[in-house]
């Protein structure tokens, strides 16, 4: 009948019910929140790691059209050596002897059965397989590396060759931002006044750096200075009475586009930078470092713009894609 031929019908596009979880299953089984741990810091390194689409969509912006391929290549090989390099020995130097009591003040080593070194010894420092919380912090630290490496690419664009570039980004990876990150971040550095328990074999009690401001950017920041001064300008930058001749980037869309690509990376280096979010009181350190980024990038960018306005009679988008980023 129709009655029954329509009831048919409802009852096969009616879905089965869901069926129950299996008795085993429950959320809070996590490893004493190192696994939870683990994903937080995977989840902000990914973050920072999207950062170098933002360098090489900013900097392919800024050169001119012919140096392109040149400028995306030093990007790519940033990641890639930086990935070999942090895995070979950049993380050993790093962190190696964390937690010794007499450990190295000036830069990691192996302490006796190994260490982080090729790899070598994680099993015997704290490395759980049930969790992976060493391995993705290993990964985040690299994210780190890499952006350090990174930073010179665009103080060095259009003037330097492949060959010199590969040279300095695997000594800036593999040994001065490695030793640094040892002074400030390492519970035995001579610079670290959050870390080093013993405060007499630090440098006037240490420093504090929650995010990297010194470590990262810093280093990088005075890398890409002597980089630039000792290859000096682009050629044709100065006229003979040596004032500055304009060099427009070849797409002002891609200088944006990678001004908010890396905005968005900083709320993977900041916030992230707690190394953790289940611990108490990390939840709030985190929306605060949050809220202190948007805000900070927010004043950089409005202040350039204005006084790009006062000075220059104009608003200069590439200003304020500086000054964001100044401000982060």
């Amino acid at each position: 009948s129709p009655q029954r031929k329509q009831a048919s019908l409802l009852k096969m596009a009616t879905p089965a019910a869901p069926s129950a979880p299996p008795p085993m299953f429950y959320l809070a089984d996590i490893g004493g929140n190192q696994a939870l741990d683990a994903f937080y810091l995977l989840i902000m390194g990914v973050f920072v790691f999207f950062m170098q689409c933002g360098f090489a969509l900013l900097e392919a912006g800024t050169v001119r059209s012919k140096n392109t391929k040149n400028i995306l290549l030093k990007n790519l090989l940033d990641a890639c050596l930086g990935a070999i390099i942090w895995w070979a020995w950049g993380m050993g130097a790093a962190y190696g002897e964390s937690g010794e009591s007499d450990g190295n003040v000036f830069i990691g080593t192996a302490p006796d059965g190994g260490g982080p070194f090729l790899a070598a010894g994680w099993a015997k420092v704290g490395f759980d397989p049930a969790n992976g919380k060493v391995l993705a912090l290993w990964f985040f630290q690299y994210v780190f590396a890499a952006t350090a490496a990174t930073i010179v690419s665009g103080a060095v664009c259009e003037r330097a060759t492949i060959g010199a570039y590969i040279a300095y980004t695997c000594f800036i990876t593999g040994l001065i931002y490695p030793v640094v990150v040892h002074w400030v971040w390492c519970d035995n550095g001579f610079l670290s006044g959050a870390f080093t328990q013993d405060k007499d074999k630090t440098v006037l009690g240490g420093c504090l750096d929650f995010a990297g401001s010194g470590v990262v950017h810093l280093t990088g920041g005075v890398a890409a200075l002597c980089g630039a001064i000792f290859i000096g300008p682009r050629i044709g930058r100065f006229d003979d009475a040596g004032q500055p001749v304009p060099m427009p980037g070849q797409s002002t869309p891609f200088q944006v586009l990678g001004t908010f690509i890396l905005w968005m990376g900083w709320y993977g280096f900041n916030p992230g930078s707690t190394l953790g979010i289940t611990p108490a009181g990390y939840g709030p350190i985190m929306a605060r470092a949050a809220m202190c980024t948007t805000l900070s990038a927010a004043v950089g960018g409005i202040t350039v713009v204005g006084f790009g306005r006062i000075f220059s009679k104009t608003y200069d988008v590439g200003m304020m894609c500086n000054g964001i980023l100044a401000g982060l």
